[in-house]
């Protein structure tokens, strides 16, 4: 009898504090990262750092993020967030007081995707960059699923202006392309492949 009272009271002090809260936390890690690197990343006003960076923050709607560095136009963009599958579980078996538990702490929040990566505009009349890496980091993160899906199939229009711009000749483009699927098989994250793929045909 004591040791059901004991359970019932656990169950109870479990369900006030919210099943998303204690399970998910209030805050989540997210990974800022950008082209060119070093811009400072700004959540709500609150100074995050640089980038790259990874950090905990903290759940909840209506978030506006920023990436401002010097010579380059300032970005800034809401935070995409959906709601944590902990809450509708928090519904059912916490009801009504579990839930509100949750909106207050902002934990039937969560970031979707956990990643950003942007690339800056320059701040000049034309604002276009000629820069190679960063053209080639550019179309990798844009377009992610299209050119892996292109270079597992042997080539597309996306892998070959990645070929071009690593400056292959043509006789070498079959070779260059399995190449550059195998880099893109040991590098799920995108912006590590074209770090990869820049750092060994040495584009500048």
């Amino acid at each position: 009898m004591k040791s059901s009272l004991l359970l019932t009271l656990a169950a109870i002090a479990f369900l006030s504090t919210g099943c998303a809260s204690v399970v998910s936390g209030t805050d989540q890690k997210l990974t800022f990262n950008s082209e060119p690197e070093e811009a400072t990343v700004t959540v709500s006003g609150r100074v995050l750092g640089k980038t790259p960076l990874t950090v905990p923050v903290d759940r909840g709607s209506n978030q506006s993020i920023t990436f401002e560095k010097e010579g380059y136009e300032t970005y800034t963009a809401q935070l995409s967030t959906t709601t944590n599958p902990w809450f509708f579980g928090n519904i059912v078996i916490g009801g009504l007081l579990g839930s509100t538990t949750d909106g207050v702490s902002g934990a039937i929040h969560e970031f979707s995707p956990d990643q950003y990566f942007v690339t800056l505009k320059p701040d000049t009349p034309s604002g276009i960059s000629t820069s190679k890496p960063r053209q080639i980091k550019e179309i990798i993160i844009a377009f992610s699923g299209e050119f892996r899906h292109q270079l597992a199939s042997g080539g597309g229009e996306k892998v070959d202006t990645i070929v071009q711009l690593l400056g292959v000749d043509a006789s070498e483009k079959e070779t260059t392309i399995r190449a550059l699927n195998q880099l893109a098989l040991a590098n799920e994250n995108d912006l590590e492949l074209a770090k990869a793929i820049i750092e060994v045909y040495e584009v500048r």
